[in-house]
């Protein structure tokens, strides 16, 4: 892709979005299952990746796919890629979010 954020043989994960704060950056939750070499017990891990929201299309507790490229800031080195799965957010949220966006204008 000519001019984008493409990268060859980029790395892709799936995640939770659980920030939508910050100005065309999402924070993405990735979480990550694996057998503990000596315990052999499955343990969990999660790690948190800022990507690059150009259209801010994802909302809090939505499920994306993100995908590595070069870095748009010092830890923003991912985009986003598809909205797998949207969350309902209930009606009061909503009301209390943009109630306190208006406050800080």
């Amino acid at each position: 892709a000519r001019g984008g954020l493409a990268v060859a043989g980029a790395q892709r994960l799936k995640g939770k979005v659980v920030s939508t704060k910050m100005d065309k950056t999402i924070t993405v939750e990735v979480e990550r299952m694996f057998r503990h070499p000596k315990y052999q017990k499955i343990v969990k891990r999660k790690k948190k990746f800022l990507a690059h929201d150009e259209e801010e299309q994802s909302m809090l507790g939505d499920v994306v796919r993100i995908e590595s490229c070069r870095p748009v800031s010092r830890r923003k080195t991912f985009k986003l890629l598809e909205v797998v799965n949207r969350q309902q957010m209930p009606e009061e949220f909503l009301e209390m979010e943009e109630v306190a966006l208006d406050q800080e204008a």
